[in-house]
């Protein structure tokens, strides 16, 4: 697993092992990040289920100014922390335990970009995309949700409207912003 692009283009990050926490494929994180272009520079992001924190990573890569990582997973929390760990650079970090969705109320701070991949088919994808706050999503965000193609997914929130999904095999992801 390498970052795709930017500042730190071709450094490996530490993979689990196991099938506990699944990060996303290299080629579909790419498409991701080429896809939202200029939306990543200067960005507040917000990693939620963070995994090995290669999408926080990536976007650090591409020029976002703050990422906060978020996972309950002790074991997914301390490969985030080893893959920082090969960065060089001064951005902006917070890493951050909480059990999601619940624990959304806790967070701080408005958003650019915020990242939602949790583990396939348990309905968390769903339910954290519900329970975000207006606090936490800036007026020009978007919101990225991956889940196992075929998950229902609803076109729009009380707040958000999807207004874009990519199927890349087995994974789909939904793009989400503030709805008019």
């Amino acid at each position: 697993m390498r970052v795709t692009s930017g500042k730190y283009r071709g450094l490996s990050l530490s993979a689990p092992k196991g099938l506990d926490i699944r990060p996303m494929m290299d080629k579909v994180r790419k498409a991701l990040f080429d896809s939202l272009g200029n939306l990543v520079k200067d960005a507040r992001v917000l990693d939620l289920f963070c995994g090995t924190g290669a999408l926080g990573i990536e976007a650090l890569s591409r020029g976002a100014k703050k990422v906060v990582f978020v996972d309950h997973s002790l074991k997914a929390l301390s490969l985030v922390k080893e893959n920082l760990k090969r960065l060089d650079g001064e951005e902006t970090i917070r890493i951050i335990k909480l059990e999601l969705p619940r624990g959304l109320e806790k967070l701080e701070g408005t958003f650019d970009l915020i990242f939602i991949t949790p583990p396939y088919g348990r309905g968390l994808a769903r339910r954290t995309l519900l329970e975000l706050s207006p606090k936490l999503i800036n007026e020009e965000a978007v919101v990225i949700v991956e889940e196992m193609a075929g998950e229902d997914l609803p076109p729009e929130t009380s707040l958000l409207t999807r207004f874009r999904q990519k199927r890349y095999g087995q994974t789909e992801l939904h793009f989400y912003r503030r709805g008019e």
